[in-house]
């Protein structure tokens, strides 16, 4: 038989806006998260006695108090990316480019950029008058998704060459675009071991920018989150709920 206060806690983490009333807004799940920590912090200040000319601690004034969280989310879905980056996930619709002009002065072999991705119908004219038409054999679509296209030939056609195409819809994710959000927190938690449902509530949280962002990686990627409990001064008059969070345990 396990002992009864052993733990081990898995749950489901949803965030929140909130709102100015200091209520939640519709509640996010994060889908998987496997680590959620909590580290309490406090800075000191010691004083030390003269008188027994050992110099020992004889009273310390705690200046500041700090809760940090550590959230790491398995999902790449652009909201969590979002969270991170300081961002407003926006859908850009589907539409349609006509004689974009590409750079001057390219030569057989070289890739150019579109100005946009998820490309498809692509045609390719010049600058003669009129325009001639570029034929499908002397370039190559080398990425439709990146709007990446190279040349085999440019003999005989007047540049800059203009190109026609179609884009889809994408979700834009711009970074730094926005001021680091004010989340609130909820984990709906059980511990494994014993059964005993948990639910702990963060009022105030804001993280951190991502520092790493793995783009390329031979593992699992994973967004690691990390920022502060901010103090909330509407709750803290309330021993029940405290200034930063609190911890329900579910009685037996």
């Amino acid at each position: 038989m396990a002992a009864p206060n052993l733990f081990s806690f898995q749950g489901k983490v949803y965030l929140a806006q909130r709102q100015s009333t200091g209520k939640p807004g519709p509640l996010r799940w994060v889908g998987n998260a496997p680590q959620l920590e909590l580290a309490l912090e406090v800075q000191n200040s010691d004083k030390f006695e003269s008188f027994s000319g050992n110099r020992l601690l004889y009273g310390r004034l705690v200046q500041s108090k700090t809760a940090n969280v550590n959230l790491t989310l398995d999902e790449a879905t652009p909201e969590n990316l979002a969270e991170g980056l300081y961002a407003l996930p926006a859908t850009v619709q589907a539409g349609a480019v006509s004689n974009e002009l590409l750079p001057a002065g390219l030569k057989a072999g070289d890739l150019i950029a579109l100005d946009r991705g998820h490309i498809s119908e692509l045609s390719l004219t010049d600058s003669a008058n009129p325009p001639g038409t570029i034929p499908p054999a002397n370039w190559w679509t080398e990425s439709p998704t990146a709007g990446v296209i190279g040349l085999r030939k440019v003999d005989g056609f007047t540049q800059p060459y203009k190109a026609t195409y179609q884009y889809g819809a994408t979700v834009n994710i711009a970074l730094f675009t926005t001021p680091p959000p004010e989340r609130m927190l909820f984990l709906d938690g059980i511990n494994t071991v014993t059964g005993q449902r948990a639910k702990v509530t963060l009022y105030r949280l804001t993280f951190n920018p991502i520092e790493q962002l793995a783009l390329i990686s031979e593992e699992w990627g994973s967004l690691q989150l990390s920022g502060a409990a901010l103090f909330d001064e509407s709750r803290a008059l309330d021993p029940e709920l405290g200034g930063f969070g609190r911890i329900e345990l579910v009685a037996d």
